[in-house]
């Protein structure tokens, strides 16, 4: 029998916390229903959601940011929660980070805090992709601990710090495995000779079948990776064939050559920056489809890289577009502006980063 301290316990913690039950919780109600969106299935079977939010923060520089200390330059944590902890209110459920963008720790403690709570009955509700090996990029941030000096190191080097880097990034999730481990490039920008950069690709590569077989990752894959990046993985012993290649692509900036290797060869082509260099970027012929068919420019920009067959990782902040950005479904782009989207590939439509084809 309850004590009348009990009950009055249980009142203030209900007026407290409304969303958490004596008898367990539920669902807070603001928080919206899973969004419904199309899977796609990977040569191993593992369902995946086609479209992913990616969780890449914006690095914030001192000066333009008042909430940045006058020498500060890298990633804010609180964008990181925020973004997670909104995107799970509207939907959301699936997921892209990475080692290096510091968001994995953020994305844990929300994602903790939804099952604590059980605004997530369990872990299977939620896809998350993360990714590691990335070669040196201290001109953007100063976590040189998530970063591999790949140019320097052996392939037994290379085996240990992939290593690491899956096992802190695990830690960092703590969200007992992950849906997808990707490589985060083939190689560093534009060094390295070519015979060492494919030795130390297939001592990374290794790593992600090792923890495969333990059950760690429910699927593994590369990403910026070329025709021959792959073929080289092939050559040199891997057991396991990627499942998804992740490479920037958008109406923009076309990689079709790639496009065509990872359909032929049952690789599931993912594409980010899917907005080229920014919404607001996006060709006048994107928003002239917007208007005919009732929908904003990024989502004309998203169906044409769904129709191509491409899974899509795209960024926001912004509460209304990572609803909006999924509502792709319900219209068909013609063959004729298919091909006239085709005709706005162009050098600079990107972000800048290094070809695929480019690297060693």
């Amino acid at each position: 029998m309850r004590t009348q301290l009990q009950n009055c316990c249980i009142v203030i913690a209900l007026l407290l916390h409304p969303t958490v039950a004596e008898e367990g919780a539920c669902a807070s109600s603001y928080d919206s229903p899973p969004l419904a969106i199309p899977t796609v299935t990977l040569h191993n079977g593992v369902e995946m959601p086609l479209l992913q939010l990616g969780t890449a923060q914006l690095i914030a520089f001192p000066g333009k940011d008042p909430s940045v200390h006058s020498t500060f330059r890298g990633m804010l944590p609180e964008r990181g929660y925020r973004q997670i902890e909104l995107a799970l209110q509207k939907g959301v459920r699936a997921f892209d980070t990475a080692y290096i963008y510091r968001t994995p720790r953020s994305m844990g403690y929300v994602l903790g805090e939804w099952l604590r709570t059980q605004r997530l009955e369990n872990r299977k509700q939620v896809w998350i992709t993360t990714k590691i090996f990335h070669p040196d990029a201290t001109a953007s941030t100063f976590a040189t601990n998530q970063m591999a000096d790949l140019p320097h190191m052996t392939p037994e080097q290379v085996t240990t710090t992939a290593q690491k880097q899956f096992e802190a990034n695990l830690i960092e999730l703590g969200v007992g495995y992950v849906d997808l481990m990707l490589l985060h490039w083939p190689a560093g920008w534009k060094e390295g000779t070519a015979i060492e950069n494919r030795q130390r690709r297939i001592a990374a590569w290794k790593v992600l079948e090792n923890a495969y077989e333990k059950g760690w990752v429910r699927s593994i894959g590369v990403s910026n990776f070329s025709p021959d990046h792959l073929e080289q993985l092939k050559e040199d012993g891997a057991k396991i064939l990627p499942m998804v290649n992740q490479f920037e692509a958008s109406v923009t900036l076309q990689y079709p050559e790639i496009l065509s290797y990872c359909q032929a060869h049952d690789i599931v082509p993912q594409a980010y920056s899917p907005f080229g260099r920014g919404y607001t970027d996006l060709p006048p012929l994107v928003f002239e489809l917007a208007s005919k068919y009732g929908k904003d420019g990024g989502q004309i920009a998203l169906r044409y890289l769904y129709q191509l067959g491409y899974s899509i990782v795209y960024l926001t902040n912004t509460e209304t577009r990572m609803v909006s950005n999924t509502d792709i479904f319900d219209f068909e782009l013609s063959d004729l502006e298919m091909k006239a989207l085709d005709s706005l590939n162009r050098p600079d439509g990107g972000w800048g980063l290094p070809n695929p084809h480019e690297i060693l």
